[in-house]
């Protein structure tokens, strides 16, 4: 298994990061009426980031602390092992930081089928964190 670059993190700190993914998704969700599709795509993928940082600090009190966001992925799997849950549910993530790249760096505009997609995959896995999560 690739070696992960982390960070320790105080396991309180993972409320910070759910209310972090909370609001880039509601900032996505507002981006969505104004139709600024890149705006959307953009919280979308931070909301799901932060869900995931949220998720490995209350369980593990680590986050990934790499330049690739996709080792975020391999830590919640390596955290969740064999959960066949968490698996399904990292695809979501998997799916939005592949996005990251297309709609942060390259010039073309994000499009709304994409921004609709993105939505979905960003309320998908901040559900299902906020699932594996104590309530706030």
């Amino acid at each position: 298994m690739p070696k992960i670059k982390i960070s320790p993190e105080p396991k309180p700190n993972w409320k910070n990061y759910l209310i972090k993914a909370r609001q880039f998704l509601e900032t996505a969700r507002e981006a969505y009426l104004k139709k600024n599709w890149s705006a959307v795509g953009l919280n979308a993928v931070h909301s799901a980031i932060c869900a995931n940082d949220s998720l490995t600090i209350y369980y593990g009190e680590i986050r990934s602390t790499s330049e690739k966001h996709s080792d975020a992925v391999g830590l919640l799997l390596r955290v969740f092992k064999n959960e066949k849950e968490a698996e399904k549910n990292s695809k979501h993530l998997l799916w939005l930081i592949n996005r990251k790249n297309l709609v942060e760096y390259e010039s073309r505009l994000f499009f709304q089928s994409e921004a609709e997609d993105t939505l979905k995959h960003a309320e998908r896995f901040l559900n299902w964190a906020r699932s594996k999560l104590p309530g706030l």
